[in-house]
């Protein structure tokens, strides 16, 4: 029976230790791994052989229509637990690190608004809560664990940014309005790391603020990490076939 290299469309660093990891595997099926901040849609996947094997991130509704009509399987990171909660610490681990070096302030005097409180939020208040920041959410959600980590928890709505150094957006909607960013401080640090800004970032850095989205925050700060929580799901598939 033919056998198939596993094929890692490389689009970022950690999918280059992705290829090096699987060097040398191979499988009966034809298999392509796709980063989980890429958008794998039907022109895509016109240049994936009928019955493949897809491991990726997202999709659209023409793309899964085409997978189910050339028999290819979409298989998304987004349903395995234990892979979303390695991403999400490798993210607040990132944010940590941004926060440390664009910050005068020691952590300890550090005033953090951490808006959303799902995986990501959650795994970014718990390493900020543990480095000693004085840490607000902004949350409808999980109030009560909020309150484990925060000494405030606030309705995400009618935000007033005068009291924070740093803000750290989980949420991928467009929630704070130019209003409420009126209230930001000159030299805030802003972070978004949802996968559109919940701010208008042009008019945030107007008023001051150092204001950023940090897609893919793993595969820039630990591409090696990011790169095996990858690589250990694809291995906990096809070890299960």
């Amino acid at each position: 029976m033919e056998k198939y290299i596993v094929n890692v469309h490389e689009t970022d660093e950690r999918m280059y230790y992705l290829t090096r990891m699987l060097r040398g595997r191979k499988i009966e099926r034809p298999t392509h791994v796709f980063a989980p901040n890429i958008v794998v849609d039907a022109r895509t996947l016109n240049e994936v052989e009928d019955g493949a094997y897809v491991f990726l991130g997202r999709t659209n509704e023409e793309a899964e229509l085409l997978a189910n009509s050339r028999n290819i399987t979409l298989d998304a990171y987004s349903k395995n637990e234990k892979f979303q909660s390695v991403n999400s610490r490798l993210t607040a681990e990132g944010t940590l690190k941004i926060i440390l070096e664009k910050t005068t302030k020691g952590l300890f005097d550090l005033s953090v608004l951490v808006i959303g409180f799902g995986r990501t939020g959650a795994a970014v208040a718990r390493l900020l809560c543990d480095v000693g920041a004085k840490l607000t959410v902004a949350s409808n959600s999980s109030v009560r664990q909020a309150y484990a980590l925060a000494e405030r928890v606030i309705a995400p709505k009618n935000f007033d940014f005068a009291p924070y150094d740093v803000i750290v957006n989980t949420v991928p909607n467009p929630i704070i309005t130019d209003k409420d960013t009126m209230t930001i401080q000159d030299g805030t640090l802003y972070i978004d790391l949802a996968s559109s800004p919940a701010i208008n970032l042009e008019y945030a850095r107007y008023l001051g603020a150092d204001a950023s989205i940090y897609p893919a925050l793993p595969a820039k700060t630990a591409p090696y990490s990011a790169g095996k929580a990858i690589f250990d799901y694809i291995q906990e598939v096809l070890n299960g076939k």
